[in-house]
């Protein structure tokens, strides 16, 4: 009951001073009673918000779980990449005394680059191979081209792999010319 009304009916002696004040006693015992209530309205917003509060958390931790995976995932091709620089760097052949130009594929381009004729018939032997790292390509020995396989699959390596026995005599017939270079 408000103050007025409780006053109004006081003045004209409808009500005394301990009626209004057990009423409005039940009236506040009423309204915690509500709050209180498991089907009261305020039970059932607080209820809801406690709900929207744990689902944002649980989205928040999968979405910081997400941007770590790929922290880890950077972290490790990171990592990968300067294995292969310290590989290529260790056993990396120089290519700048190269004269002889010899071509292979890359994808579907024909590439070129200058080899001694040392590094030419290692190249054909299959003892060295072509390593495509951070747009440029080096010249390493095979068993360190197979190391950088390992640590990375998707680098492209152009290496010439030995032919098996048995395909030597299909093509005996046939003489290569001495002057044939490709």
């Amino acid at each position: 009951m408000s103050d007025a009304l409780r006053d109004q009916l006081m003045k004209a002696g409808l009500a005394d001073e301990k009626s209004a004040n057990k009423a409005a006693r039940e009236a506040r015992k009423a309204r915690q009673r509500r709050s209180k209530a498991p089907g009261g309205e305020v039970a059932a917003t607080a209820a809801a918000a406690r709900q929207r509060a744990v689902q944002a958390k649980l989205e928040r931790q999968e979405r910081d779980r997400e941007i770590n995976r790929q922290r880890e995932a950077e972290k490790a091709g990171r990592a990968v990449a300067a294995q292969v620089d310290d590989l290529l760097k260790a056993h990396g052949l120089d290519m700048k005394d190269g004269s002889i130009a010899y071509s292979f594929a890359h994808g579907t381009v024909i590439r070129r680059i200058h080899v001694t004729a040392d590094q030419q018939s290692r190249l054909a032997r299959g003892a060295l191979a072509i390593v495509h790292h951070r747009r440029r390509y080096h010249l390493v020995p095979a068993a360190t081209a197979d190391s950088i396989r390992e640590r990375s699959p998707d680098t492209f390596i152009c290496r010439i792999e030995e032919p098996p026995p048995g395909d030597e005599d299909a093509y005996a017939d046939f003489p290569v010319p001495d002057d044939l270079h490709w």
